[in-house]
């Protein structure tokens, strides 16, 4: 996915009340969390291997099934 798929990703955690920050390195990095702003705790992900981070491909699907 391109930046712009990231920006749009980040733009629809925003208005849902979450953030989504990039993983840094080890095996978080490439892929993403998403944090709810209000709590400030990451969401799980349900994804074996990787509990609390998302692709951005899952980071917009769990965005698009899930609310405040």
């Amino acid at each position: 996915m391109s930046n712009a798929d990231e920006k749009r990703v980040n733009h629809l955690a925003e208005r849902k009340g979450f953030h989504l920050e990039k993983g840094g390195h080890g095996k978080g990095h490439g892929r993403f969390y998403i944090k709810n702003v209000a709590e400030g705790t990451r969401m799980r992900s349900g994804v074996p291997d990787h509990e609390y981070s998302f692709s951005l491909e899952e980071a917009e699907a769990w965005l698009s099934a899930h609310s405040k």
